[in-house]
């Protein structure tokens, strides 16, 4: 049973301010969102390749552990281009790529979230949830994608000079969206932190800019459990203290998708589970 204490009611829809003694702690407090992580905004057309079973083999120090790759086999989709029109201080003025899709060597997909599916909060050991912070930096959000525990603190900063509005978003696994919080970060220094709320299920929270940077985007992935990871720059991955048993684990990409596989695990062996996204010529 987590010892996560539960988000007080707030007075308002969606969030809680605290007074400022109280170490300005806002509460995201509205009805929880109980969804996988399937929210797919820019989507080719995809099937998962599933050629080869998982490989098992020993543990770690008798833990379970679940490791793998993911890569892109086809062409890699169309990325939007960013041409700031304002605020050319902060955003800059040459044109850029957004960094919504990032491929390394042999289309190794970077900023995949690698998670496993079920594990209510209260079946998990409790443990500190670690803060989260989120930058706005040359009119860009960073990092642009990153995982949360259900209840961690996020920290919201601006490190611009301009003004910019940030709208956080509860996705549907139909592309529907409930709002949580609409805030401004009028100057740069800004920084305020607010409380997540505690997420039963794996729920992502979309942030984008609500005054006319439609390019900023940041995804946050809440999960009431340990088992989450972020593949690196050669789309590599490790889930480490991985219960025993069959466990569904899920691929989420901005771009590219979902995909999701079971591997069973019997005590403190390993699995190798790797994906692939494959996009049509």
């Amino acid at each position: 049973m987590s010892d996560v204490k539960q988000p007080a009611e707030a007075s308002s829809p969606g969030v809680m301010e605290l007074p400022e003694e109280k170490s300005r702690l806002a509460t995201l407090t509205v009805q929880l969102v109980v969804i996988p992580l399937t929210v797919v905004l820019f989507c080719v057309a995809l099937t998962a390749l599933v050629v080869f079973a998982p490989v098992i083999t020993d543990g770690e120090n008798g833990e379970g552990v679940i490791s793998g790759a993911v890569r892109l086999v086809g062409p890699a989709p169309n990325i939007p281009t960013i041409q700031p029109e304002a605020d050319f201080d902060a955003c800059g003025t040459k044109a850029r790529l957004t960094k919504s899709l990032v491929l390394g060597t042999n289309q190794a997909v970077r900023d995949v979230i690698i998670y496993l599916g079920g594990y209510a909060q209260s079946n998990v050991t409790s443990e500190t949830n670690g803060a989260v912070v989120l930058d706005q930096r040359n009119c860009e959000f960073v990092p642009r994608i990153q995982i949360a525990r259900s209840g961690a603190p996020l920290i919201l900063k601006n490190s611009d000079p301009v003004l910019h509005m940030v709208r956080i978003d509860a996705m549907s696994g139909t592309n529907e969206q409930r709002t949580l919080l609409k805030v401004a970060t009028p100057y740069a220094g800004y920084e305020k932190t607010y409380q997540l709320a505690n997420f039963r299920e794996p729920t992502l929270l979309q942030v984008v800019s609500a005054n006319g940077h439609e390019w900023m985007n940041a995804y946050i992935a809440v999960l009431p459990h340990p088992w989450a990871a972020l593949t690196d720059e050669n789309g590599r991955f490790v889930l480490h203290n991985v219960p025993p048993g069959t466990q569904k684990i899920y691929a989420w990409h901005e771009v590219l998708g979902v995909l999701t596989k079971e591997v069973k695990l019997n005590g403190s062996h390993a699995a190798v589970v790797d994906f692939e996204f494959v996009t049509k010529k």
